[in-house]
């Protein structure tokens, strides 16, 4: 529990100094609150990414055993970053004459945050009281939703950019998240290949160790 608090307070820490950082820096506006979004979703992204593949890493490359078992840190450091883009969403909503979302995009990505937070709940004990097989279904279903939540945001603009939109900057801001999104599942598939006696995945769960 203490490890795992040091994790979640650290990921907030980053994620808070950010956004403090970028609004210190150019006021409170419209433009800047979203230019903190960015910044903040791509470090929780980064949390969340090592969470549903670093197992599929560990097993595949050797240098990278330090992420082996450590996807419930990697998850609940990831809930308490996206606490801090989440503030930052509520604030945008206060201050913009209309909704930044449209209503089905704003039910699209809630969905993804209750399952952010129900998949942290449960692994405080939860995830034991589901069973081991039950427990992998809802990880698998949770995890993937969030992941094609994420995909959305980062795929979406290097497919089809604004006209505004087109330059390397903008390349080079979505392109390397966008991969890693599409890479995401497939280092899965081809961790369990590696390593069938040890999943990887997002399902894979040993009964003793809750991942979120």
């Amino acid at each position: 529990m203490q490890k795992s608090a040091i994790w979640m307070v650290a990921a907030f820490g980053v994620a808070l100094a950010v956004a403090i950082l970028v609004l210190g820096i150019n006021g409170t506006d419209n433009k800047s609150i979203r230019l903190a979004l960015e910044l903040t979703a791509r470090w929780s992204f980064l949390l969340f990414w090592l969470a549903y593949a670093g197992n599929a890493m560990a097993a595949l490359f050797p240098g990278f055993y330090l992420l082996a078992g450590r996807g419930r840190e990697f998850g609940l450091s990831f809930a308490s970053a996206h606490l801090v883009h989440v503030g930052l969403v509520v604030w945008l909503y206060q201050i913009s004459a209309r909704a930044p979302l449209s209503q089905s995009l704003y039910i699209f990505f809630a969905i993804g945050l209750f399952w952010t937070y129900l998949l942290a709940f449960l692994s405080f004990g939860g995830a034991k009281a589901l069973g081991p097989g039950l427990w992998r279904t809802v990880r698998f279903l949770g995890m993937n939703y969030i992941l094609i939540a994420f995909g959305r945001d980062f795929l979406l603009p290097v497919i089809h950019p604004k006209p505004t939109q087109l330059n390397a900057g903008h390349f080079l801001a979505y392109a390397p998240f966008a991969v890693a999104s599409v890479s995401a599942p497939l280092l899965v598939i081809a961790g369990h290949g590696a390593a069938p006696d040890n999943p990887t995945g997002p399902g894979a769960l040993k009964t003793n160790q809750p991942v979120a």
